[in-house]
């Protein structure tokens, strides 16, 4: 007889299976507690990996697709030697927003994100408490609006390349309510997606990592073996273009700028999958560090690929098509190249749209659940695949009806969208910053994802560039100043101050006290 065999392989391969599926119990288990002790019962799915929550902060970045849009307003603002110098100089003050943000997101680790870092800090102030409730609710309402302005922004630039795409391919060119209605299709797209099926979305997040690096790889690829001539360091580095009017290279530097502040917000999306990560106070915290970084490096590269390949500057600066980055490449290899860039560029912003709208709604269904918005038992409601579907169908029908129908009301209206979303974005980062810097002395607790010695210097940097770019980005940006180039962001920011404190004074100074313990129903 012939012996019996044990397969120890299978053994060790079970046991290793075993323990994996443990720890994953052990960090959701772990999560929950986390969220218990700051007064919440789990209500979302916990199911997103580290990865899956980097590729969500990476999404909501867009670096690809945000540089893309705001190439040729930027290349009008300095040309190739300010928009390397503004990309380098202004990532790294967002760097120094998302260390510093992920600090607090791994002490308070829900899904309320900057909203709820603001109560929580102030609270820990013994002069700050009795205003907790209104800087909080004005903090959250201004970032909501934020986000839901970035939303529109994100599908008129999908739309802006889908027409690109069509003057390309069949040489008619959409009008401005065309183009609107695209977004609008693609808006509802999204609303969908993120009311069916969370692993959709991871899904969506993860394709978005890979097809964004593999992308950029084959543009390099592309434009280095194919365009008919490139540029030289020394002209990328000492180029300098001036389409603004004004003489001062300071103020058009100052102008350059915002291309980059645009591009590079949005890290601290993964924070509002908080309730949705396992190991979220560590997972967190560190995919908003690594999507910046990640998104610096790919930025970086990008920019130095298009602006080596540019064959005529003044074509591209003058170029009539909505998504004007595609001249570069119609001019470089042809119009099969400009047709696959556009859509690298669809696909990717569109996952970045689903991206943008995942973390807003968490945004409402956060303020909803602490009576911070009306109709909240409507708002906070979560359906039957365990998603705030309500607040989804919130944030997109807002951006559909305040964002992006008015689209063709203004040559300037998607520049003004730019500017109102990274202007919004920026003071709701200095409210929650300087609420920290406030209340530092304070607060005892650390979270396990820590800056050391390096937290209050990082802090600063970071505050201080916030209110900078607050104030630089409604400066004037052409002369003479008319009303077709007026910035009109300025009244933008001035309309969103106004309506969140109308809000807070009709509603939430009656309403809401600041977050409630879920767990004793309040």
């Amino acid at each position: 007889m012939g012996k019996t065999g044990v397969n120890y392989g299978a053994i060790n391969k079970d046991n290793t299976t075993m323990n994996k599926s443990r720890h994953l119990e052990e960090d959701v288990e772990q999560s929950e507690q986390l969220l218990e002790q700051l007064g919440y019962k789990q209500e979302l799915q916990r199911k997103l990996s580290l990865f899956s929550t980097f590729g969500l902060a990476f999404a909501n970045i867009g670096i690809v697709c945000n540089t893309s849009a705001t190439f040729q307003t930027v290349l009008q603002r300095g040309g190739p030697v300010i928009m390397i110098l503004c990309w380098n100089l202004v990532s790294m003050f967002m760097i120094c927003i998302a260390l510093a943000l992920s600090e607090i997101c791994s002490l308070y680790a829900t899904s309320g994100g900057v909203y709820y870092w603001t109560f929580e800090q102030l609270r820990s102030h013994p002069r700050g408490r009795a205003n907790a409730p209104f800087i909080a609710f004005a903090t959250g309402w201004t970032y909501t609006l934020a986000n839901i302005i970035s939303i529109g922004a994100n599908n008129v630039i999908i739309a802006m390349s889908i027409a690109s795409l069509i003057e390309i391919v069949w040489d008619y060119q959409l009008s401005k309510v065309q183009i609107m209605w695209i977004a609008i299709i693609i808006s509802c797209i999204h609303g969908f997606i993120n009311t069916i099926n969370l692993d959709s979305l991871a899904v969506l997040n993860q394709w978005n990592v890979f097809w964004s690096c593999g992308g950029l790889v084959l543009i390099i690829i592309l434009l280095t073996t194919k365009a008919e001539k490139h540029q030289t360091l020394e002209w990328m580095f000492t180029d300098y273009e001036n389409r603004t009017g004004f003489d001062s290279p300071f103020y058009v530097t100052i102008l350059g700028m915002i291309g980059a502040a645009y591009s590079m917000f949005g890290s601290e999306g993964a924070a509002y999958a908080s309730e949705e990560t396992k190991n979220a106070d560590v997972a967190n915290p560190l995919a908003m560090t690594m999507s910046i970084v990640a998104s610096w490096l790919v930025g970086f590269i990008f920019l130095v690929t298009l602006l080596l390949s540019i064959q005529d500057i003044d074509a591209l600066l003058d170029s009539k098509l909505d998504m004007p980055v595609a001249q570069l490449f119609w001019d470089a290899v042809g119009s099969y190249g400009a047709i696959g860039f556009l859509m690298l560029i669809i696909v990717c912003q569109f996952c970045t749209g689903a991206a943008s709208t995942t973390t807003t709604s968490r945004m409402v269904y956060a303020l909803a659940r602490d009576h911070a918005a009306p109709y909240s038992d409507h708002l906070k409601s979560v359906n039957r695949h365990k998603l705030p579907g309500n607040a989804v169908w919130f944030c997109v029908s807002i951006a559909c009806c305040f964002v992006i129908a008015p689209f063709p009301l203004s040559d300037n209206a998607f520049e003004i969208i730019i500017s109102g979303t990274t202007i919004s974005t920026h003071l709701a980062y200095a409210m929650v910053l300087g609420c920290r810097l406030a209340v530092k002395p304070y607060l005892t607790r650390k979270g396990r994802f820590s800056l050391g010695r390096l937290s209050t210097p990082v802090t600063w940097i970071a505050f201080i560039w916030a209110l900078f770019a607050v104030f630089v980005f409604t400066l004037p940006t052409e002369l003479p100043i008319v009303a077709s180039n007026f910035n009109y962001s300025s009244v933008a920011l001035l309309a969103s101050i106004v309506l969140t404190l109308t809000f807070w004074y009709t509603y939430g100074a009656k309403h809401y006290v600041g977050p409630r313990a879920a767990n004793d129903d309040i």
